[in-house]
């Protein structure tokens, strides 16, 4: 096993089976998929004999999964997944082994804004979202978390109109005034 594969004995010849075809997800390093000494069947790619390489693939076994995903996955439905990184501008939630979408940041809450996903959700938690869109082509999906909630503006639009007289606690003081001070 190296950083970028693993080499598979092929009876007295070696063969490269790169990180990139070893799943249609994402795998950071070959041993979170294989031992050595572990026995696996792959599918010949390439061979050069005049370089005496010989390429192999193991996701090449089974379907790519974003053959379908537009059928699968069209905008507007709602899918269980789980998270599977964070990053400062959203989280990814993979729905499918080889498929993952992303939850922009601005697509988590309806209410918490400029807040970093990991205030939201974690690693490994599952989590409802919605299609938003669907790219089988460039293999992007975009999710929404808030999408599967009541939108609490839409709830107070509802329930109010302008010049209802409302009660509520103050949450929190800043020096930029939203209301003017002789209000």
């Amino acid at each position: 096993l190296t950083e970028y594969g693993a080499f598979i004995d092929l009876g007295g010849i070696d063969g490269l089976l790169h990180i990139t075809d070893m799943s249609w997800g994402h795998v950071t390093h070959p041993s979170e998929l294989f031992q050595v000494g572990d026995h696996v069947r792959v599918k010949v790619l390439k061979f050069n004999s005049e370089t005496e390489r010989v390429s192999l693939g193991l996701k090449q076994m089974s379907e790519d999964p974003w053959t379908n995903a537009g059928e699968k996955y069209p905008p507007g439905t709602v899918v269980r997944g789980k998270v599977v990184s964070l990053k400062d501008y959203g989280a990814f939630i993979e729905l499918e082994q080889g498929i993952e979408g992303l939850v922009h940041v601005s697509e988590m809450s309806w209410t918490k804004k400029n807040v970093h996903p990991s205030k939201l959700v974690s690693v490994s938690q599952e989590v409802d979202v919605k299609v938003l869109d669907v790219d089988p082509v460039k293999r992007r999906i975009s999710l929404g978390v808030k999408q599967c909630q009541e939108n609490p503006w839409q709830v107070f639009a509802d329930q109010h109109k302008a010049g209802d007289v409302l009660e509520g606690e103050i949450k929190n003081i800043t020096d930029l005034s939203l209301i003017h001070i002789s209000e």
